[in-house]
């Protein structure tokens, strides 16, 4: 009989990166956290309609929810992990920002289903860890005979005629959109320029589809959009340290890699030089440091001598395994988990989670501490500007008589 499974997710980002794992499973469900952003990226009669069953929780009580499956799948960290009794696999989602994606907080997961033999490697000291593939490609096999790229280019509207330009950042302070936009709209008489954003700049607000548009460029995709059928069209993708220029070179598209001043940005979003979307930059594609050099280094790209693609090509079989087997890969080891057939954790290994699993206690704790209560609220919201309003109008402050 199959597991009963449960996903844990954040955002539509999650839920696309899951799919194909989850419809493995008759009995799947999704157990999408709320937050104070959820409303403006879902819509209640999406998660009313979803063919995957959609129930929303909260840290106090998704690990009480949880316990009716038979295993919990999730992505990152999440409020209140440090309760579920249910086994625990975390699956990776993407390759860039090692500081987070190999962090401590995979000593949590009873086995971790990475991408390949680069990640599992990493994380194993946490917990059992398997190259599996990336289970969001496992549908798909890139095509990138230039007919296929063409019929492509049509299906999204796109001039089959021009070079495409596909454009995927990263978020926040280690984005380039602001310093990109305008060498992008430059760019648009020479190449068909498309711009998919990262779901976090969605989740924050919108603006910059407002920038894009003032600027002439109108292909423009959320962070929820179909990253399929935008590589198979595209001749080149530029990023910055995004993880978007690993799925790139899963899809076999060229990179452009713009990342100025690195040595600014550690600490941020907790990248560092010797993440590898920095520290083996220019074995994954060409780098750009300066916006007025994007369009030769596109062009650069463009037309990669033989050597450059093959070195690509070693790194690419070293990130991922063969996506098309991942999910049978996949339920193939949960069954084992649960069967008792995965080693157990060393004690070592114990340590460790007993310590993350500690700190994690501590966090939610302090996070909880600083949570104003209904009554602080209140006062503040009603009971402080009544007082004012008194005050002014009788000349008396709420100083004892």
């Amino acid at each position: 009989m199959p597991a009963k499974p449960c996903f844990v997710v954040k955002n539509k980002f999650q839920i696309a990166q899951f799919e194909n794992l989850a419809r493995a499973y008759p009995d799947a469900r999704y157990l999408l956290l709320r937050r104070r952003t959820l409303w403006k990226e879902f819509k209640r009669s999406e998660i009313r309609a979803s063919e995957i069953p959609i129930k929303l929780v909260d840290g106090d009580n998704v690990a009480r929810i949880a316990a009716g499956s038979d295993v919990v799948f999730f992505q990152t960290l999440f409020s209140g992990i440090e309760r579920v009794k249910r086994p625990l696999v975390s699956v990776q989602y993407g390759l860039a920002k090692e500081r987070h994606n190999y962090g401590e907080w995979r000593a949590l997961a009873d086995m971790n289903l990475m991408f390949g033999p680069y990640s599992a490697d990493r994380v194993a000291h946490f917990s059992p860890s398997y190259g599996v593939g990336n289970i969001k490609f496992a549908d798909w096999e890139p095509h990138r005979a230039a007919e296929g790229r063409a019929e492509a280019k049509r299906a999204i509207g796109a001039d089959p005629g021009k070079p495409l330009v596909l454009y995927m950042p990263t978020y926040g302070a280690l984005g380039s959109f602001g310093e990109l936009i305008d060498s992008l709209a430059r760019l648009a008489g020479e190449f068909e320029v498309v711009i998919k954003m990262h779901h976090n700049n969605e989740i924050k607000g919108r603006s910059w589809r407002g920038e894009a548009k003032k600027r002439g460029l109108t292909q423009l995709y959320s962070g929820g959009a179909d990253q399929k059928s935008l590589l198979a069209a595209a001749d080149v993708v530029v990023s910055d340290f995004s993880g978007a220029i690993f799925d790139a070179i899963y899809a076999r598209v060229p990179v452009v890699l713009f990342q100025d001043d690195a040595a600014r940005r550690v600490g941020v979003q907790k990248f560092d030089l010797s993440s590898i979307e920095f520290s083996r930059r220019s074995e994954l594609g060409v780098v750009c440091e300066r916006p007025g050099e994007l369009a030769a280094a596109i062009r650069t790209a463009l037309s990669r001598p033989p050597e450059a693609i093959a070195q690509v090509e070693a790194v690419r079989a070293q990130l991922f395994a063969d996506a098309a087997g991942s999910v049978a890969r996949s339920t193939e080891l949960v069954d084992r988990l649960l069967q008792g057939d995965i080693p157990r954790l060393t004690s070592p290994q114990l340590y460790v989670r007993e310590a993350v699993r500690a700190l994690t206690v501590s966090r939610a704790m302090r996070r909880q501490a600083e949570v104003p209560t209904f009554c602080q609220r209140f006062e503040a919201a009603v009971m402080k500007p009544i007082l004012r309003i008194y005050s002014a109008v009788t000349g008396r402050g709420d100083e004892d008589d």
